[in-house]
């Protein structure tokens, strides 16, 4: 049920009878012949292309030496082969097959979609084309194409399990859950296969319970890591518990064998960002685009590192297409904000970040107070003294940050030295708190992968009395340099900021949300915090004269 390993069946030696015209052209075809079946794609490669300047006009010798090209990684040769194959044989459907799997190889996917899709629609029987067609649309995100190519197919062919995994991974990715559950109870029927588990972490994933996802995608790993993927989701699951170092070596075991996945490469590109490793970083995505070149999100990571090597002027262009295909997110406009500011475009740059405001608003998905709307007040106890502190109290007094967390959460850990940095540079003029919130991880509900590599453990707090001590143990182990207050045992305060697991905001004088982000690796950017500080601070210190 490896359905990439349809591309593989039909790279196959491609026979046909070679024109006699002389000993030496059909010497060197026999010869290639023997090197291709032997493996020795670079010997058999020098072989069909001495018998192709003989027989220049030798279908076969072109469409061979195209396959042993494709084996080689030499992908643009390759089609050169085959077209040149198919101008001697115009409208063969094996040359057009082979065409269209060198370019779902070389990683243009959009372009193996198109032949395969003109291959389907002369031969709509032809199973082995469907599948290709119906991989290349789960590659690209095209669940609902997978799904009206598929469905007809699982109807009549029940048995077919590698069609009812991938129209089950369609469903699932579509939030189609019941109809997905239908194709995964038939696959589960055959017996606990990598492929049946990797169909529930899909579904664990996208109903958001990404630590059952963890666990179930990394015991369908235990059995076949090679599925395609497989780590590539097992790598997004990692993400979203707190562990990018695992999430990277995810990542990275998928392109091991499969080069041209689009969340692999994405994520990677992310992370090396983050961990300023721009030209790796600008590899990956760059690759990622190639696979989905109509990719928003690839768009502004790619615009964000090269942004963040100092490349403002190559990254202008994908931060604008990205503007252009989303007008209404305010983060493609502030992106484009900040790359208008580096090339010192000062008149652009204040537009941008005019309409960047303007769109910021919570998220159904993300309903936490967004920039400019009021802080919501809270009442909490102080960890140490138990002398309870009102936020409202700093309004017109001076701006304050809350840094909401626990201890098991992985991502607030990671951040605390950036943290400490900032309230080391602008603490004596804004004010820091730690909120402490509900445990992120703890060990009578779920261990993070990451907390297990540190020996993390804690139980979750019974009472405020635990919860108190949790608090004061984290200001302690993380040498904290300012007071935690608590959050009470209903979560009201996490619940007004939507802070689980984590979360930072900077609130300004007026009450009113400067700043926030969640802390994860990926979202924690320490100069767009360290920039709302500085005018926060510089705005105290005015008002203080």
């Amino acid at each position: 049920m490896n359905h990439t390993l349809i591309s593989a069946l039909a790279l196959g030696l491609f026979v046909w009878a070679l024109p006699a015209q002389g000993q030496d052209p059909a010497a060197f075809a026999e010869r290639a012949m023997q090197l291709q079946q032997a493996g020795d794609y670079a010997g058999a490669a020098d072989a069909w292309g001495s018998v192709v300047k003989l027989q220049p006009d030798s279908v076969a010798a072109h469409v061979n030496l195209g396959v042993v090209l494709v084996n080689l990684g030499r992908y643009d040769a390759a089609i050169a082969e085959y077209d040149a194959a198919d101008k001697l044989l115009p409208g063969d459907p094996r040359i057009a097959l082979n065409t269209a799997l060198a370019y779902e190889k070389s990683g243009r996917i959009e372009e193996a979609q198109k032949r395969y899709a003109a291959l389907h629609n002369s031969n709509p029987h032809d199973n082995r084309v469907t599948m290709l067609l119906a991989n290349c649309r789960l590659s690209t995100g095209n669940n609902g194409g997978v799904i009206e190519l598929l469905q007809p197919l699982a109807a009549q062919n029940t048995d077919d399990l590698a069609v009812s995994y991938m129209l089950g991974m369609a469903l699932l990715r579509e939030g189609r859950v019941t109809e997905g559950q239908v194709l995964l109870d038939r696959i589960l029927s055959r017996g606990d296969t990598a492929e049946a588990r990797f169909l529930l972490g899909t579904r664990m994933f996208e109903s958001g319970d990404y630590p059952a996802a963890v666990k179930q995608l990394a015991s369908a790993i235990e059995l076949n890591g090679k599925l395609p993927e497989l780590q590539s989701l097992y790598g997004r699951a990692l993400l979203n518990t707190g562990d990018p170092d695992g999430a990277l070596a995810a990542f990275r075991n998928e392109l091991a064998g499969n080069p041209n996945d689009f969340s692999a490469n994405l994520g990677i590109g992310q992370i090396l960002t983050v961990r300023r490793d721009f030209a790796n970083g600008t590899e990956a995505l760059r690759r990622a685009l190639l696979v989905r070149p109509q990719s928003t999100e690839a768009q502004l990571a790619l615009a964000d590192c090269l942004s963040a090597a100092g490349r403002w002027r190559d990254a202008l262009a994908p931060a604008k297409t990205a503007v252009e295909a989303r007008p209404q997110s305010s983060e493609a406009h502030r992106t484009l904000a900040a790359i208008y500011a580096g090339l010192h475009e000062s008149e652009a740059a204040a537009r941008e970040l005019h309409l960047a405001e303007k769109l910021t608003s919570p998220t159904a998905s993300d309903p936490g107070p967004g920039l400019n709307a009021p802080a919501p007040d809270f009442d909490l106890p102080d960890s140490i003294t138990q002398k309870n502190v009102r936020l409202s109290s700093f309004r017109s007094k001076s701006p304050v940050v809350l840094v909401f967390g626990s201890y098991t959460c992985p991502n607030f850990r990671s951040s605390a030295e950036a943290i400490k940095t900032l309230q080391h540079r602008f603490g004596r003029e804004v004010p820091f708190l730690l909120v402490y919130i509900r445990e992120a991880h703890s060990t009578a509900q779920w261990q993070s992968t990451r907390n297990e590599r540190q020996n993390v453990t804690l139980s979750a707090a019974k009472n405020m009395e635990e919860k108190m001590a949790n608090a004061t143990m984290c200001n302690r182990k993380l040498h904290l340099p300012f007071p935690a207050v608590v959050d009470g045992m209903d979560g009201a305060a996490e619940k007004a900021y939507n802070a689980w697991p984590s979360r930072v905001f900077v609130v300004g004088k007026d009450g009113r949300i400067l700043y926030s982000s969640r802390l994860t690796e990926l979202d924690f950017k320490v100069q767009d915090m360290e920039s709302a500080l500085r005018r926060a601070s510089a705005a105290q210190m005015v008002s203080n004269r």
